[in-house]
């Protein structure tokens, strides 16, 4: 049954059934299927089923590919944030970078997009913990993988 007709209501198992039709009246005319008549739960799981037909849900869209990697450094904050800003705009990222500074200054992550392709990294710095730690992000997962490789190798070489 479409969603929206209206309900028929369900008959009770114990009701009358109506009188069949007269040979002369229209609806003795159409084709009566013979046979038992299908029971009352068969007829409710028919129409609850018919309620039941939902559109088809759509695939989701995948998430994104993230690569990371990390490194020791004893830089401080506005050394690696300079190296970091330089390395990636040589590699390609130069769109709407930002940064935010956390623990009173002390650390920050710089965001920044690539360019030409739909392509993302994220780079944290906390000299507290001696680390800078790099994520490239993208729906492609080669694309973004591409990218991630090329900085890495820029920042640790070809280990």
């Amino acid at each position: 049954m479409p969603v929206g007709s209206p309900a028929r209501p369900l008959r009770s198992p114990s009701a009358p059934r109506p009188p069949a039709p007269s040979a002369g009246s229209p609806v003795a005319r159409t084709a009566v299927p013979t046979g038992p008549a299908p029971s009352p739960l068969l007829s409710r799981l028919r129409r609850l089923a018919d309620l039941l037909v939902l559109e088809p849900i759509a695939a989701p869209e995948p998430g994104p590919y993230v690569h990371t990697a990390a490194l020791h450094t004893t830089a401080d904050l506005v050394a690696s944030l300079h190296g970091i800003t330089e390395l990636s705009r040589e590699q390609g990222f130069s769109r709407d970078p930002e940064t935010h500074y956390g623990d009173g200054g002390r650390s920050a992550t710089y965001h920044v997009d690539h360019r030409d392709l739909p392509v993302s990294l994220s780079v944290n710095c906390n000299p507290l913990r001696q680390t800078v730690a790099i994520a490239v992000s993208g729906l492609d997962c080669d694309d973004a993988y591409r990218c991630f490789r090329a900085l890495e190798v820029a920042l640790f070489g070809s280990c």
